[in-house]
């Protein structure tokens, strides 16, 4: 089963049942491998956070791994990070854990959530946007 697919079919089950069972984590584990241990202890360790702005209702949500904090777009299964960059874009796998992480972290409801005014939403979106060419 596709990757995407199996998080998609955790994800509906979980929602369903309301906690992890054995059986999910053992399809997390057997399609992510150690990937699936690496986001569940995210999710666990509370590194998921959704910031969530007003009056727009723009959500940006992040998760800090072992070499920084990343920005996931959930809608479009994107991620920040260079294992998203390198393999992911490399098509050796589909998906990194921090995007498992969010996904998991949405439906048990187990993150930060932030609430800020729109103007914040440049400063906290910065530090995932192309430093700019020096025109000198």
């Amino acid at each position: 089963m596709p990757e995407t697919k199996a998080l998609k079919k955790v994800c509906e089950d979980l929602r369903q049942a309301g906690t992890l069972t054995d059986e999910m984590k053992a399809v997390l584990s057997q399609t992510f491998q150690k990937r699936s241990d690496q986001a569940l202890v995210l999710v666990e360790g509370g590194k998921v956070t959704r910031f969530k702005f007003g009056p727009s209702g723009r959500t940006v949500w992040v998760v800090a791994g072992r070499k920084g904090e990343y920005q996931v777009l959930p809608e479009s299964m994107f991620c920040t990070c260079d294992d998203y960059y390198f393999r992911v874009m490399g098509r050796k796998k589909q998906l990194c854990y921090h995007l498992i992480a969010q996904q998991l972290a949405e439906v048990t409801g187990k993150h930060r959530s932030d609430s800020l005014r729109d103007a914040d939403y440049e400063v906290v979106t910065a530090r995932w946007k192309p430093a700019e060419a020096d025109r000198t």
